[in-house]
């Protein structure tokens, strides 16, 4: 993908496109080390946000996501509700995660976004890598884009500290999560 340099476009003014998550065609699914050699995998059924899009001077583009933390299903009740309660992300008093980006490049086919990401009343600096789909026309006759990003966190740095030893060695839960958001926009007008 060719961009403009910053000094040929910093003459130029252009209003960002806004695109809003579209819930029903996109994911946010997360993935950790558990009991040494397995994996739980889950998902948030609850989230959303907004892209800003600066097609002449991408680095102005921005996004900012949110997640209701309550949401949280990995297809086992127990393990659920453990995760919901003080001991893990405490949704009482901290119901909702947010990401806003700080900075955005364009490297090749892939943009690159800084941001902030406040999750159990912490907040820490996080990468999110981005690979762009196409834009397409949808059958409502909205345009719409495709984004995946992923962000790999540490839950220690965010004081999610719970975790137990096992009797042969090592952690049942790792500290590693990885984070993939399989977003559809739809296109709704300028920022």
């Amino acid at each position: 993908m060719e961009t403009p340099s910053r000094e040929a476009s910093e003459a130029g003014t252009s209003t960002p496109q806004c695109w809003e998550v579209d819930p029903t065609r996109s994911s946010l699914t997360f993935d950790l080390r558990h009991i040494v050699t397995r994996r739980i995998r889950g998902r948030f059924e609850r989230w959303g946000g907004r892209v800003f899009v600066d097609a002449h001077q991408p680095w102005l583009s921005s996004a900012e996501i949110w997640v209701d933390l309550a949401s949280v299903s990995t297809d086992d009740a127990e393990r659920d509700a453990h995760v919901r309660s003080p001991e893990f992300l405490d949704v009482g008093r901290h119901p909702r995660a947010e990401f806003k980006s700080t900075g955005v490049a364009v490297r090749g086919s892939e943009v690159v976004l800084d941001g902030r990401l406040t999750l159990h009343g912490v907040s820490h600096d996080v990468e999110v890598r981005a690979e762009v789909g196409p834009v397409t026309m949808g059958s409502d006759r909205r345009a719409r884009a495709r984004y995946l990003g992923r962000a790999v966190i540490d839950r220690q740095s965010f004081g999610l500290h719970w975790n137990q030893d096992l009797d042969v060695g090592g952690v049942v839960v790792g500290d590693e999560v990885e984070i993939a958001a399989d977003l559809e926009l739809i296109r709704s007008g300028t920022g």
